[in-house]
């Protein structure tokens, strides 16, 4: 363990609460998460460490840890070391943690599964995980076919099945970020104990005021759109799963005037540029590369798409959006189902499916009293159920029961 300079090494780690966000070595929506819960439960007088793997230290992770004025500390474990070396770099930190409670986002990558058992064994402290990210369901991965027609075993699953199970051991409460989507499949697939499990949506931070039709004007002048532009905003990562291309595709049938602005780099950005080239939409598609706020571009958008093609453990672009005061159209998929009702915060539409894009962008665009209706209903959706302060609350409720209980 290395230190940084925002935190001093000490003998001990003594504080309230220690975030881990294991969930992946990129900066997305889950990490900022919990950097967004740290900062809350940091503001509400407890006081807190963020964790971070050496992997975050090239993405915007540090600066938005920074700007929060968050204590790091940065780990010498990563999925790509060997389980021995993440033991011991697990055992060397718990064996100076000295808090209550230790809050993880649930991984899955090669070796994390070690750090909530060195924890469990290391320290006292009540140990919460939240589950922002699951294996595919099972039941939609074809099963392949021994001589032509027995179906074979499902060998493959067992990994998953062996680091689901000793999450669902090593936890003191387990907090779903879904209600109607992973819960039911902890249980079922990995033995998660109904009596641990708790259903806390994610949060943003909502802005205190939704954006005036002269803020948004200005945003959209500021990123370059015309008068009379009908912007639609697609806010995230560049790759296949998000299912961007079915957003491009849309435009094809979709009014002139309907413009699409990408923030976000990944992958598929070269390819993707090439299809809006190859359907004639170089001029109605701008790739913007990625945006650090993107609160700017859900002021300027009319409506924000997102057309993911896997189940979204939550959707946190949807509620950014609605806190922008963008309408949303969105895929049915995952935890995404839940955010609003269709029809009215947004539009839901089957995924990978261009054509019903296309549709709800034509509506909304020639329907202002809808597409106001739907901005506003989305906009006060926010505030009411995923403000940051709400999540922290529930979440410092949970921490208060774990403390309480006969496990302390």
């Amino acid at each position: 363990m290395r230190g940084t300079p925002d935190v001093v090494q000490p003998t001990l780690l003594d504080c309230d609460i220690v975030y881990f966000p294991l969930g992946a070595a990129a900066f997305g929506g889950a990490e900022r998460s919990i950097l967004e819960l740290a900062s809350a439960q940091q503001s509400a007088g407890k006081r807190v460490v963020v964790c971070y793997e050496p992997a975050l230290e090239a993405t915007d992770f540090l600066p938005q840890a920074r700007a929060m004025k968050l204590p790091l500390l940065v780990l010498d474990w990563a999925p790509e070391r060997t389980p021995l070396q993440v033991a011991r770099a697990a055992w060397r930190l718990f064996r100076r943690v000295r808090a209550p409670i230790i809050h993880f986002n649930i991984s899955w990558r090669p070796g994390m599964w070690l750090v909530p058992l060195l924890a469990r064994l290391c320290t006292r402290a009540r140990l919460v995980g939240t589950m922002r990210a699951m294996p595919e369901p099972y039941d939609r991965i074809p099963r392949g076919r021994l001589l032509g027609f027995i179906p074979s075993p499902r060998l493959w699953m067992l990994p998953d099945m062996l680091v689901g199970r000793i999450w669902a051991r090593a936890l003191h409460a387990t907090v779903s970020v879904n209600r109607d989507d992973y819960p039911p499949r902890l249980k079922r697939e990995f033995a998660f104990p109904a009596s641990r499990l708790s259903v806390i949506y994610n949060g943003v931070r909502i802005p205190a005021l939704a954006p005036t039709n002269a803020q948004r004007q200005a945003a959209r002048q500021a990123l370059g759109c015309a008068e009379g532009d009908f912007i639609v905003a697609y806010v995230g990562r560049v790759s296949a799963e998000k299912g961007l291309r079915y957003a491009i595709d849309a435009l094809v049938d979709c009014p002139a005037r309907i413009k699409l602005l990408v923030a976000g780099e990944g992958e598929e950005m070269a390819a993707l540029k090439e299809r809006a080239s190859a359907l004639g939409l170089g001029e109605r598609v701008r790739f913007l590369g990625y945006i650090k706020q993107p609160f700017d571009v859900f002021t300027a958008a009319h409506v924000t798409v997102v057309p993911s093609l896997w189940n979204e453990a939550f959707g946190r672009v949807v509620v950014e959006a609605m806190a922008c005061g963008s309408a949303v159209v969105a895929t049915a998929v995952g935890g995404m189902r839940e955010l609003f009702e269709h029809g009215r915060e947004g539009i839901f539409v089957p995924k990978a499916d261009a054509a019903a894009i296309a549709a709800a962008l034509t509506e909304l665009e020639a329907d202002s009293a809808k597409l106001n209706a739907m901005q506003h209903a989305g906009r006060q959706l926010a505030e009411k159920r995923y403000a940051t302060s709400r999540v922290a609350a529930e979440n410092t409720a949970l921490y208060a029961r774990l403390l309480g209980s006969g496990h302390a």
